[in-house]
């Protein structure tokens, strides 16, 4: 259940934005536009090139139709062609960005959500520069969230459905890339738009590798200083140690190894706050 997730259970508050997750309300905005789309007039598999108020005015343009219709690179991340196209994508963000939003928090995630979405939609719309294709869905978004989600946690495993197999996240990233890689070289691979993947999965590293998330620094400070209730809710951070930090990746890969198996909010709130000062010594190693 996606309500079993910690970080769909935010503390209580009177104020929308600090009540929900960037996970909750990314999912929740492509539900309701998603809805929003078939009353409008989608059908098909193709709604995009339907009567669809919404489809007309957001959907992606190859560049040579683009012109200076910017909001595009925004709408078409939150518009899909159908049920299951919004599904395995709202599926990836909450397996992926849920991650990421430990790591970086919830202004960050999102501004990683848009910035790869922006990239991958730019990519897209060059690479059809001359052609009438259009493009639809989070999938370019999802690549950076998931590239973001394998630097931050490289030695996370994941199970494979085909094959059921465990694998580490880093080199399930990869494989993804290299077969997006491919497809985009053959120009083979049906109606999905494998430039966007690959701009996405790029935004995701550019994000992570240079000072993007120094802009949002600001964002981060504000929440961390809100007014906070004197009763702790019942879903609040767990208490951050006071003792020396001393990292063990033995102990990270099994922290890890867990929340793949079990879901965050399985863990035990030493093994969150331990997860949460691995990531920044991590980040203080690589120099960011």
């Amino acid at each position: 259940m996606l309500s079993d997730r910690d970080y769909f259970n935010q503390p209580s508050s009177n104020n929308f934005w600090q009540r929900h997750s960037a996970v909750f309300l990314i999912i929740i905005a492509n539900a309701v536009i998603y809805l929003l789309t078939l009353l409008t007039g989608g059908t098909g598999n193709t709604p995009y090139h339907g009567p669809s108020v919404l489809l007309a005015f957001g959907a992606l343009l190859p560049g040579a139709q683009f012109g200076w219709q910017l909001w595009r690179l925004v709408t078409y991340q939150f518009l899909h062609a159908d049920f299951w196209h919004l599904f395995f994508n709202m599926y990836g963000v909450w397996l992926f960005g849920g991650m990421v939003e430990q790591s970086l928090g919830k202004t960050k995630t999102l501004a990683l959500y848009f910035f790869s979405g922006v990239l991958g939609g730019i990519c897209f719309a060059l690479a059809n520069w001359h052609t009438q294709a259009s493009c639809v869905g989070a999938s370019g978004a999802l690549f950076g969230l998931m590239v973001a989600a394998a630097i931050a946690f490289p030695q996370a495993r994941m199970f494979l459905l085909f094959p059921p197999i465990p694998i580490r996240l880093w080199v399930m990233v990869v494989i993804y890339c290299a077969i997006e890689v491919l497809y985009a070289l053959s120009g083979t691979g049906g109606n999905i738009a494998h430039l966007a993947h690959l701009g996405g999965a790029l935004g995701g590293l550019l994000f992570m590798y240079r000072p993007f998330t120094q802009l949002f620094a600001g964002g981060i400070r504000w929440h961390s200083s809100a007014r906070r209730s004197t009763s702790a809710p019942p879903h609040a951070a767990p208490p951050r140690s006071t003792e020396p930090f001393e990292f063990n990746q033995e102990e990270l890969n099994r922290i890890l190894d867990k929340m793949s198996r079990q879901g965050y909010a399985q863990l035990t709130d030493a093994e969150k706050e331990y997860l949460r000062q691995s990531s920044e010594e991590l980040k203080r190693q690589r120099g960011r």
